[in-house]
């Protein structure tokens, strides 16, 4: 059976973008040299001016943007774990799911970004381990054995690299474990 079809919300899908966008200028090495452009750069939309992109990539704006991006994956988290008390199991992996894409590229900002806005991205991580972790459990339950190696793989490798500061739960690292270990037994 495949499972539904669904499309992140709004509030979760906007940041996401934004996040992406942001990362791909991370890896470029641009984001320094955005504020102090004196005209857009050729090949740039033109439904999109340069002083858009310049208060998009301006610190403060940033900054601004991480915080309330983590609230976003936050929510979506509760969420997903509202769906589960409703046993709206597809619901809720995919709502945890949304989650695990939005803080997988808040994470990927801060790698690329050298933990520049690391205050900011305090808890990113554990987020991410959390929702894949979420997205891996509902998996299983529905018999969704190779979703649930794939999220689960992926928060146990997030888990091994996470900063002590973020104080992840030991124990979900090992329910991560147990995840992707069920996984591949049911797979066989």
């Amino acid at each position: 059976m495949d499972p539904p079809l669904y499309l992140a919300e709004e509030s979760v899908l906007g940041p996401t973008a934004l996040a992406r966008l942001l990362v791909v200028l991370a890896q470029r090495q641009t984001l320094d040299t955005i504020q102090g452009l004196k005209k857009a750069p050729s090949g740039l939309s033109s439904s999109t001016s340069l002083n858009h992109i310049q208060q998009i990539t301006h610190p403060d704006i940033i900054r601004r943007f991480l915080t309330i991006a983590l609230e976003r994956v936050r929510a979506a988290t509760a969420k997903g774990r509202e769906r589960v008390r409703k046993e709206k199991l597809d619901e809720a992996r995919l709502i945890f799911t949304s989650a695990a894409e939005l803080a997988a590229a808040l994470v990927a900002f801060d790698t690329h970004t050298q933990g520049l806005y690391s205050k900011e991205m305090r808890g990113a991580r554990k987020e991410l381990v959390l929702a894949l972790g979420n997205a891996s459990e509902m998996a299983l339950r529905r018999k969704h054995f190779q979703q649930a190696l794939n999220f689960g793989h992926g928060a146990v490798t997030v888990a091994e690299n996470i900063p002590a500061a973020e104080a992840l739960d030991p124990n979900n690292v090992e329910k991560n474990r147990r995840r992707v270990r069920l996984a591949q037994l049911s797979m066989v």
